[in-house]
């Protein structure tokens, strides 16, 4: 008897390592069709959040319906991200043209720090492009991605035509939830893991929306206060690397400090500026949007750098952004189901899953 539980576990411990196999091949081959279409459900979320942020404002409510409410936020997020890509598209080139000369200012300053303690180093922008870039055209990257962000202006109208859709869509799945779950406990079972997939997501998404935009803004102030070239283009470098748990906006900051230290080498000046955005970093990230979150997601922060790889080996750097988001989503649903439930535990943080329903 033990021999035929114990082949059964192993089954079905097979089955499920198979079974994540797949799933994670299909989501990696599926990416141009499922990334947008995600994407449009954390627009549709984000946008659904401004409007009722702004249905708080006294008498504005009032004043304005529901359905202008949500135009108005649309359009105006709509104009924003085809801004920020414009933005993108127009500044991306000369900082990436701008970088042989700041790595040619920062291997001189390597070598005389070097050259202080008896060491002697040499680096150059070529030996540097031999060894990590591998002879690449510079002229041929520019291009690529030049062309890429503007290839994201249509993207980003599909991402935003199925933001629309899913806004539309909404409104008649009651209806078919009804036809599809015609038990009343089941139905209810299915809604409340709806709405708390969408209360953690849109909380979460909207929140960290505007936690983004205001670090932005702060290390924008820090780099014109410091003179660091380029200091729009790094600061929402740093707010869309925000979104990225843990190691994001680190990544962010550590260009404008190479090319700071390119600029005005290691002195006070360079330590000044990495003091004033640590300081930032760690009062954003540890003291403030910890108090705006909460425990919205609740997940082990091992869970997180594991999703973290994960979806990044399987999306790549919109992985890397939605990794918490799409982890969080899983966990909830598989807290309803008895089997799955012990799982959802395991990704918990505090070993409290949203749900405690009984099948």
């Amino acid at each position: 008897m033990k021999r035929i539980e114990t082949s059964m576990r192993i089954s079905a411990v097979s089955l499920a390592v198979i079974a994540t196999i797949a799933i994670g091949w299909v989501l990696k081959e599926a990416q141009p069709i499922l990334v947008p279409i995600v994407l449009g459900a954390l627009v549709a979320f984000l946008m659904d959040g401004i409007s009722n942020l702004l249905s708080r404002i006294p008498l504005y409510s009032r004043v304005i319906p529901a359905w202008l409410r949500m135009t108005m936020a649309t359009f105006v997020l709509f104009v924003v991200l085809t801004v920020g890509v414009a933005f993108f598209a127009r500044n991306l080139e000369p900082v990436v043209r701008a970088i042989p000369q700041y790595a040619e200012s920062l291997s001189g300053i390597l070598s005389a720090f070097a050259a202080r303690f008896d060491y002697e180093l040499e680096v150059t922008w070529q030996s540097l492009d031999r060894l990590v870039f591998d002879n690449v055209d510079l002229q041929a990257l520019i291009r690529y991605t030049v062309n890429s962000l503007s290839y994201s202006a249509g993207y980003l109208a599909l991402v935003f035509l199925y933001a629309i859709l899913f806004l539309i869509e909404r409104e008649s799945i009651a209806t078919k939830l009804q036809v599809v779950v015609p038990d009343a406990e089941s139905r209810q079972t299915v809604w409340r893991t709806i709405d708390l997939i969408t209360d953690q997501i849109g909380t979460y998404f909207t929140t960290k929306t505007l936690i983004n935009a205001v670090l932005g803004v702060i290390c924008y102030v820090i780099f014109l206060l410091f003179g660091v070239e380029f200091a729009a283009f790094f600061a929402v470098l740093t707010a869309v690397f925000n979104y990225i748990p843990y190691v994001g906006s680190w990544i962010a900051m550590a260009l404008p400090m190479l090319f700071a230290i390119g600029d005005f080498g290691l002195g006070l000046k360079a330590v000044l500026l990495f003091g004033a955005l640590s300081v930032t970093q760690f009062g954003v990230g540890y003291f403030w949007e910890p108090r705006l979150m909460g425990r919205s997601m609740n997940l082990s922060p091992v869970i997180v750098m594991v999703s973290l790889a994960a979806w990044t080996a399987i999306w790549g750097p919109i992985g890397a952004i939605l990794s918490v988001i799409l982890t969080s989503g899983v966990m909830t649903i598989m807290s309803f189901f008895q089997t799955t439930r012990p799982l959802a535990v395991l990704l918990t943080n505090n070993g409290q899953v949203p749900s405690e329903v009984d099948d």
